[in-house]
């Protein structure tokens, strides 16, 4: 015989009345807080309750098969990663003086900071050893044509003037690229610039710290209008996603569900947490609030379901730390405890191998309160 066991305060609405040794319970003897107490069936197994009870419980029908089903992932917001630019230093330098901080709005060619640099010294000197050079190898080689054309020159003088004006040439360019890349500025100091106009994502630059060139970036400016969803998904999860696949986002600042698509799948798990980054971009039927990088979400994807009938987790109570019961509607205010035999869960989902059939309306949320002898565990 199954008994519904009293666990629970009657101000929660989920108290019941035992059957067999509180048989005598009933609405009458009820205290007059417990209106929507529930109340004993004569069937054992089964109980009823007040119709205020019913906004507890969340109910479902239970379908034979499903095309799909959501799995829910964590997921924060980020820059697009072709929309964000990584502003370091080219040679080693100390920081003097910092122009832009977090948040801020800025220009392309904006001052970020200003730096001093021994080695920017050397490579503005360089710089204008070669455009000397280039200089006189220019005026020599004009001469020599000169000269060839008139017929006081040789060819082989003419020919060697020329192939030292591109020698001259090609020191000059590479010496004007090493200095376009350090930055603008004179002497020893650079004037780090912004190579795009955005906001400032992150700063690691603090005056009179050195900087190397391959240590971190000293900015990161990104596009604020370009960023997507990027969803950690497990690994379980990742054999039926594409791209294209259909996405459910749940922000905070939102009162509703945003819908997106799935533009790309991370290659690449984490070996710590066994997930792979999904990048998902928002659709622009709604309107969105402003998204900001290092916002939270929760995001839901359509992924292919299980063969055969499957059920939430949720619905599914232990009983007796042995026996797997659901409760099915049976009536419009009474239910049954029925025991079920059950697959593998995956996805927050479980199948189900016997005890429901297609139909069936069963709690998948608010089982406990119909029966607080049982646990959730699964």
């Amino acid at each position: 015989m199954y008994h519904v066991v009293f666990t629970r305060p009657l101000v929660l609405l989920g108290a019941i009345c035992l059957s067999g040794t509180l048989a005598g319970c009933s609405e009458k003897s009820a205290p007059a807080t417990a209106t929507a107490a529930p109340v004993h069936s004569q069937i054992p197994g089964r109980l009823k309750i007040q119709p205020a009870s019913m906004k507890m419980l969340e109910i479902q029908t239970v379908s034979d098969t499903q095309d799909t089903q959501t799995a829910w992932a964590p997921a924060h917001i980020a820059f697009r990663d072709d929309r964000v630019t990584a502003v370091s230093a080219s040679v080693p330098a100390r920081v003097l003086e910092i122009h832009a901080n977090v948040g801020d709005q800025i220009e392309q060619g904006a001052a970020l900071v200003t730096l001093a640099s021994p080695d920017a010294l050397r490579i503005r000197y360089e710089l204008g050893k070669a455009e000397v050079a280039y200089d006189v190898a220019f005026a020599e080689a004009k001469r020599q044509r000169m000269m060839f054309e008139k017929n006081v020159g040789t060819q082989v003088d003419r020919l060697a003037a020329e192939a030292q004006l591109r020698d001259a040439e090609q020191e000059l360019q590479r010496a004007r690229r090493t200095a376009s890349l350090m930055g603008k500025g004179n002497n020893d100091r650079i004037v780090i610039t912004s190579p795009r106009t955005g906001v400032i994502a992150a700063r690691n630059a603090t005056i009179g710290a050195a900087v190397e060139p391959n240590g971190e970036p000293l900015f990161v400016v990104g596009d604020p209008n370009a960023v997507w969803i990027v969803a950690d998904v497990f690994e379980s999860d990742l054999a039926g996603m594409r791209v294209g696949t259909r996405a459910q986002v749940e922000l905070s600042s939102m009162s509703y569900l945003a819908t997106g698509t799935v533009q790309r799948i991370g290659a690449v798990l984490s070996t710590d947490t066994r997930r792979a980054p999904v990048f998902i971009t928002l659709d622009g039927d709604k309107p969105l609030p402003a998204l900001r990088p290092g916002m939270l979400a929760r995001v839901g994807l359509e992924v292919p379901a299980q063969a055969g009938m499957v059920i939430p987790l949720s619905a599914v109570l232990i009983k007796d730390e042995r026996r797997s019961i659901v409760f099915v509607q049976s009536g419009e205010n009474s239910f049954e405890a029925r025991d079920v035999i059950l697959g593998a869960p995956s996805r927050g989902y479980i199948s189900v191998i016997s005890g429901l059939k297609a139909g069936d309306r069963i709690v998948v949320k608010g089982g406990l309160l119909l029966d607080g002898a049982a646990n959730q565990l699964l």
